[in-house]
């Protein structure tokens, strides 16, 4: 039969039968589907409990092991909520159009939902290794002309054709923000060559722009608090000043507060993920198993490693080169090495995965069908919405067994 708008809201419930995604979309997305999944981020805020210290009443002699009693040192962070929503849009026209042949206003929505469920799932991909700042990328020339060039350590699978970005001055929670002179889309993505194009000069889109500025999502920028989550480089920030994260200050103890961060210059890629685990065992708070890395480094690790395997070469007639999967034997057993797209470029991070969680008003994100509508008619347009909604935040219930290997294979 001719579909109609009500076989496609018939469509989205089973697509969407809760508001979750499909399990097609979340396989996409390798740390997000690894991360525990917590659904019940109710309330303004949700305190985090952490131990740093254990009791410390302890002494060869009695008397002064009572007399240096003090208590296990117990902290919390203050959670909050971020909210980042999908919208896609079919006009009344095109919905027409689409019923002349049967089942193509069934796909036209399945198209647009899936479409705009992946992009949200994106995103979140994207923001769960960021510091909540949302920056993407950084300009190294070409602002003043139609076509930027990025950073050589840019991730350009951040960014997508018809994309609107502002930009910012800096990294960090309080950047200057450029005026926006008029939307800035992307028309044009050379991903190998790391170039952007507008349809304007990025200059005459966004008023003050110069080299060394940094590209966000239109509508994520961060203006004194952050407005996506909060991801492993917050977390994971290692130094010895990591500063207060949600109310929680930790330079007291920044290791076991923080994780650590270390420059792993000039290091073989496998080196240094022993190096970073036996950073691990040597604190004693906690074993990873789990190193999260970008394609092509993991790629170029696995280059490395085949000059150093031994084939059993008498148990097999065949010749074959290079390996499935990878794993390098920790301080307490194999760590397995996860190849993730939005990891950024030579970067790495080396989790005890039961410390972190997708903690979320519902899932994360969902269809937002709380009225129990799968779309809306725009009142204002021609036009049917669908909407997609993320409610939460990353939760780390312990942040120090955990390293960041910084310019891993450089």
């Amino acid at each position: 039969m001719t579909a109609t708008v009500a076989g496609s809201q018939a469509a989205l419930k089973v697509l969407y039968p809760s508001g979750e995604l499909p399990k097609s979309i979340n396989d996409m997305f390798v740390l997000h589907k690894r991360l525990k999944k917590e659904t019940d981020f109710v309330g303004e805020l949700a305190y985090v409990p952490l131990q740093n210290a254990n009791p410390q009443g302890s002494s060869a002699d009695f008397a002064t092991a009572q007399a240096n009693i003090v208590q296990g040192n117990y902290l919390r962070s203050a959670l909050t909520r971020v909210t980042h929503h999908g919208v896609a849009r079919v006009t009344g026209e095109a919905a027409e159009a689409a019923v002349k042949s049967e089942g193509a206003l069934v796909d036209l929505w399945d198209n647009e939902t899936r479409g705009i469920a992946t992009t949200e799932m994106a995103s979140l991909a994207t923001y769960l290794y960021g510091t909540g700042d949302a920056t993407l990328g950084q300009i190294l020339s070409g602002q003043a002309t139609t076509t930027v060039t990025l950073a050589t350590s840019t991730n350009m699978n951040y960014f997508e054709l018809g994309m609107t970005l502002r930009v910012v001055s800096a990294l960090g929670a309080s950047p200057v923000v450029r005026v926006e002179a008029s939307r800035a889309v992307v028309t044009g993505i050379d991903r190998r060559n790391r170039t952007l194009t507008f349809a304007l000069p990025l200059t005459t889109h966004a008023t003050g722009t110069i080299a060394g500025d940094w590209l966000v999502r239109s509508g994520d920028q961060s203006t004194a608090a952050s407005t996506v989550i909060t991801g492993l480089s917050a977390y994971v920030a290692g130094g010895t000043t990591p500063g207060t994260l949600f109310g929680l200050n930790r330079n007291a103890d920044p290791v076991r507060l923080a994780g650590q961060a270390i420059d792993y210059t000039g290091w073989a890629a496998e080196d240094a993920v022993v190096d970073a685990s036996a950073q691990c065992g040597f604190q004693g708070i906690g074993y990873p198993s789990v190193l999260a890395i970008n394609n092509i480094d993991f790629a170029n690790m696995k280059k490395s490693l085949a000059s150093k395997i031994i084939y059993d070469r008498a148990n097999t007639k065949k010749a074959e080169h290079s390996f499935s999967g990878v794993t390098i034997e920790g301080e307490a057993g194999p760590i397995e090495l996860v190849a993730d797209p939005f990891c950024p470029r030579n970067k790495a991070f080396l989790l005890k995965m039961d410390a972190f969680s997708l903690f979320s008003l519902k899932a994360a994100p969902h269809l937002n069908k709380f009225d129990g509508m799968d779309f809306m008619r725009r009142p204002d347009a021609d036009a049917y919405e669908v909407r997609f909604v993320f409610y939460g935040n990353v939760k780390c219930k312990n942040p120090g067994p955990h390293v960041q290997l910084q310019n891993v294979g450089l």
